[in-house]
């Protein structure tokens, strides 16, 4: 409930506060003081949108704090998950509006965006004002009110969840489909690359062999001219490094016999001369061996240009072709599982088809025989508003689709995300005139009653606690007043009902009455408000019914409209 609401500097109101009370809690005053105000406060307080033009004439910041009470645990848990910290089931609410647009949006101190204090705000209160209750003229709003009066909610909840998932589902598959013959051509492009590295044949060492062979090849006959060159020096002159050496050795061997202090040196000439013959064994062997084959090169040639030409394509590198060899091989896999992937959203598809059939023929039928039911009460509750000869029905709507997957009643027809079809309520203000739509032929009056008519049907099922009603008298007066009253008095046995009224048969009714003033002072206007006492209720209530001027009469008048349970202690 809302225990408090303060507000600054907003419009003509300076500085204003007031308490509010548990049950039917009414607001009047002429018209002009402020009435509206306050409902605008309140609805900037939930969410609404922050208008700098709603400054009071010469402030440049405007301030508007509410006190609620929260117990309903879904709207707990919604304020904690906005991170907000509750204590004791209080919420404080504040508003900020100023001129340079540093507007501020604080729930318990904690700055909070202005969607999640709407989000918040529709959990609090239900506000109809002088245009909101006009909300029941868009037929969009009439599925919400019957879900709410057959219980559908989980049904349907369960539906559209279902439902949403289906068409992100339908969604990814029309793009598979739409991309299979892209697919199909990248896959075969991907199959030439992977056969092409593959054919190829590489090793990671085999670039850097091939090269050596080559080099080799390119330049045989200068190496064969170095080995026989070497050759020569080594064995094949008189006096060769082989010759002389050995020459060497044999002095040095004559003069051991006579030192042998010159054995390791000796040692050491015999294992160079043996070496140096072993060396040129070897250059002779490694001559013979060497051959200049120009077909052996072309090959050589043509497996390089081979390589640099996937080293252009793949990598830098036979290393970086490999890896983009793996890569090419991976994705190729990928592709090749679309098909099955295809199909195996496609039988996802059919499953979640099979569920929403039954959910949406499931859903339908309960609305319709809720629907029985629920024109009944609403054409009850209308007669004790005085509209004894209204009638009131609801139109069901289900748009055949050749395409769909719900069949209902032998003919498949189209799914929303609220189930099968639409529906709308409808309405005949008088006998002998058919069921029309409600939105083309119900009067501001009617509009006004068909909505508390359906408020006191929903008290039980609505979890909102507040209700808030301005001007829900448009265009009534007399018994029929009373009886409003009578039907607000009732949804406030359940809820805190605030409801702005003209009508005295309707303040009459409350159990808290509040006047709204406006004065002038110092060339300024200021609204105020204050909560009555039982005199001044009685007053207030003679002002209402015969004017400025108040009589004796009216003033008995006023008390008999007061109920006899409320004692001249009472406010």
């Amino acid at each position: 409930m809302i225990k408090e609401i303060r507000i600054r500097n907003f419009a003509i109101i300076e500085n204003l506060a007031v308490n509010f009370e548990k049950g039917l809690n009414v607001l009047t005053g002429e018209t002009g003081a402020g009435k509206s105000i306050i409902i605008d406060a309140l609805n900037l307080l939930l969410g609404g949108r922050a208008d700098t033009d709603s400054i009071r004439s010469g402030e440049t910041t405007a301030f508007v704090d509410g006190v609620f009470e929260v117990t309903d645990p879904k709207t707990l848990d919604l304020i904690r998950e906005s991170g907000i910290e509750m204590e004791e089931c209080e919420l404080l609410v504040k508003r900020q509006i100023s001129n340079s647009g540093k507007n501020r949006c604080l729930l318990n101190d904690s700055p909070v965006t202005v969607s999640t204090l709407a989000k918040i705000g529709d959990r609090l209160v239900d506000l109809h004002g002088q245009h909101d209750h006009q909300a029941l003229l868009h037929p969009e709003t009439h599925i919400d009110l019957l879900d709410l009066y057959g219980k559908s909610g989980d049904i349907r909840d369960e539906f559209s969840r279902n439902f949403s998932d289906y068409l992100a589902q339908a969604k990814k598959l029309h793009s598979m489909k739409m991309d299979e013959q892209e697919r199909l051509q990248k896959e075969e492009f991907l199959s030439f690359q992977l056969s092409e590295i593959d054919e190829a044949g590489l090793s990671e060492q085999e670039e850097e062999e091939i090269k050596a062979e080559s080099n080799k090849l390119k330049h045989a006959e200068k190496i064969r001219a170095g080995l026989q060159q070497s050759q020569h020096l080594l064995t094949d002159e008189q006096g060769s490094i082989l010759e002389n050496l050995g020459q060497v050795l044999k002095e040095l061997e004559s003069v051991l016999e006579i030192d042998s202090g010159l054995a390791e040196t000796v040692e050491r000439s015999r294992s160079a001369y043996y070496e140096l013959e072993e060396v040129v064994e070897s250059l002779r062997s490694y001559d013979r061996s060497l051959e200049f084959n120009p077909n052996r090169l072309e090959e050589i040639e043509d497996r390089l240009a081979e390589i640099n030409g996937l080293k252009r394509k793949y990598g830098n590198d036979i290393l970086e072709i490999l890896k983009r060899r793996d890569l090419i091989a991976e994705e190729l896999q990928q592709l090749a599982s679309n098909e099955e992937n295809m199909k195996v959203l496609q039988e996802a598809l059919r499953q979640k088809e099979e569920v929403l059939s039954k959910l949406a023929i499931r859903l339908a039928e309960k609305r319709e025989s809720a629907a029985k039911k629920f024109t009944g009460s609403v054409e009850k509750e209308l007669k004790e508003l005085s509209m004894g000869n209204v009638r009131f029905g609801v139109r069901f709507d289900y748009p055949p689709d050749p395409d769909g997957f719900i069949l209902f009643r032998k003919e498949k027809m189209k799914a929303t995300p609220t189930g099968l079809g639409t529906l709308e309520f409808l309405f005949s203000p008088n006998p002998g005139e058919e069921l029309r739509p409600l939105v083309k032929i119900a009067s501001g009056g009617e509009v006004s009653r068909v909505m508390l008519a359906l408020k006191s049907i929903l008290n039980d099922q609505d979890t909102i606690p507040v209700m808030i009603f301005d001007e829900v008298d448009t265009g009534i007066g007399g018994s029929v007043a009373e009886k409003v009253g009578i039907k607000l008095q009732k949804v406030a046995t359940t809820k805190q009902v605030l409801c702005i009224t003209h009508l005295p048969q309707i303040a009459g009714l409350a159990s808290s009455h509040y006047r709204i003033e406006k004065e002038i002072k110092g060339k300024r206007t200021r609204s105020s408000i204050r909560q009555l006492e039982y005199e001044e209720r009685v007053e207030e209530l003679a002002r209402m019914s015969s004017g400025e001027t108040i009589t004796d009469a009216s003033l008995e008048h006023a008390r008999e409209m007061l109920r006899p349970g409320l004692t001249p202690s009472g406010g």
